[in-house]
């Protein structure tokens, strides 16, 4: 009998498994997780999808996110209404996810060599870590939320120290999902995995997510879940390892200069000049086509839904001739412009010298424009 209630058992697991790891949303059962979580990580919050039952206020929490900051929604099992709330605000983040399941997962027998991995504990290793971060090109944490956070255990930082000159040179992050928001799956998750450039020692990050996981095991937790960039295959390498798969669960952040490398995609080469270049980069950080026509002219085309714009510069093929002659010769723009009541730069005569000296006398300094065109070509 018992051999036939096992099977059934190992189905049912697989088949529960299966589901939550899937684009369908998990059965419940017992207490669900606590609604609209939302956790801060220092260098931004974790926003638990799974915990949001519409998208409406996942998307105004994600709006919430203050300057410098890097907010990320994890767990999003259907991006693309999330997306539709926000197209202009909100991109799908090109990372995978991956899964280590702890109740399968073995410590390694490798024991690290040169360093030593330990928990946070001194205000030194926090500026140490923000130190890494900083090399690392990552958004730094206020010192004092480390420390503020050093006892918490929905939270937990490591540090590798080496072993000779006592430095950090390596540093994880782990969250605790079932202190952070009641999981009932009782997950935990890893961020922030970064090993310090100028480290010597071999195997410091995979020593790092070693002990976050063994960490986590002990604390009666079912699996560590990461996110990861989609062509860092070096670290996808570890991952896999490691012993982590890949689960399909989405990342959605919030356009702002940070995230900018990511939504705006790979620039071409085309050697526009500076002035039509601000607005091109311009347009796609707001998500707009643009289609370079001319890039010697500055000439490039601006496509948005059913509308397309040609544009030189700042200049549209909306501007009439009129404007175009005013904006063209410097000398009526100013004029123009000084009449509307607008302060503009004095003007010297070039062709008096004794003009030019007093004014060099006064300001110390000129610059000479040419009275058409740009750039020093009149």
């Amino acid at each position: 009998m018992a051999s036939d209630v096992r099977p059934e058992r190992s189905k049912a697991h697989r088949l529960k498994r299966l589901r939550h790891e899937g684009l369908k949303p998990p059965v419940q059962s017992g207490d669900g997780p606590r609604p609209d979580a939302v956790l801060d990580c220092g260098w931004g919050r974790l926003l638990f999808a799974q915990t949001f039952e519409t998208a409406e206020p996942l998307v105004e929490a994600l709006r919430a996110e203050g300057p410098d900051r890097r907010d990320i929604a994890f767990y999003v099992r259907n991006p693309h209404v999330l997306l539709a709330q926000a197209p202009q605000e909100l991109f799908l983040d090109p990372s995978h996810t991956y899964r280590l399941e702890l109740a399968t997962y073995r410590a390694g027998r490798r024991q690290p060599r040169g360093f030593t991995v330990r928990r946070l504990t001194s205000e030194a290793d926090a500026q140490a870590v923000n130190d890494i971060y900083a090399k690392r090109k990552m958004v730094p944490v206020p010192p004092d939320f480390f420390w503020s956070h050093r006892d918490d255990r929905t939270i937990t930082y490591f540090v590798a120290e080496d072993a000779t000159t006592g430095a950090v040179i390596g540093t994880v992050t782990g969250v605790n999902h079932a202190r952070a928001f009641d999981d009932p799956e009782c997950g935990s998750s890893l961020w922030c995995l970064a090993v310090d450039p100028q480290a010597t020692q071999p195997g410091v990050g995979e020593a790092l997510v070693r002990r976050l996981a063994e960490h986590f095991k002990t604390q009666g937790l079912a699996y560590m879940d990461l996110s990861v960039m989609h062509d860092n295959d070096q670290a996808i390498a570890l991952y896999e390892k490691l012993g982590f798969r890949r689960v399909s669960f989405f990342g959605v952040k919030r356009k702002n200069p940070i995230n900018e490398a990511l939504f705006v995609g790979p620039t071409d080469d085309h050697d526009l000049n500076p002035y039509a270049r601000i607005i091109v980069n311009e347009a796609r950080r707001r998500g707009i086509h643009t289609e370079i026509i001319d890039a010697e002219g500055g000439l490039f085309r601006l496509n948005w839904g059913g509308r397309s714009v040609r544009c030189r510069e700042s200049l549209s093929e909306l501007t009439s001739a009129v404007a175009l002659s005013i904006c063209d010769d410097k000398r009526m723009t100013r004029r123009i412009v000084e009449a509307a009541g607008v302060r503009v730069p004095e003007r010297v005569d070039p062709d008096d010298p004794s003009a030019i000296d007093a004014a060099l006398e006064r300001f110390g300094a000129l610059v000479v424009k040419p009275a058409r065109g740009e750039q020093g070509q009149g």
